[in-house]
């Protein structure tokens, strides 16, 4: 039975994220800011535009393209991409 999952290609994404909010009040001349946080996900690319990339991590039902289902998808704006290679799925 073939998964329907071609024309999503697996993929690994190296990103980069702005790290967690400072959820308190901060002293703005004594408070060290973070860096960008750099992450790494693997899953399918569900959508591949120029401002965003979806990738979803989980895929379910594959056999039947009108009940393919997909959880847990990342939105990765496409700027803050810094490398994406294309995965070989196995059968």
């Amino acid at each position: 039975m073939k998964l329907q999952t071609s024309k999503y290609p697996l993929v690994f994404v190296e990103w980069e994220d702005s790290a967690q909010p400072v959820p308190e009040w901060v002293w703005l001349h004594n408070h060290t800011w973070e860096k960008a946080v750099r992450c790494r996900s693997v899953g399918w690319l569900i959508q591949d535009g120029g401002d965003v990339k979806a990738l979803a991590p989980n895929m379910g039902n594959m056999s039947d393209k009108d009940s393919l289902q997909v959880s847990r998808v990342i939105r990765i704006p496409a700027v803050c991409i810094r490398k994406l290679i294309n995965l070989e799925e196995p059968d």
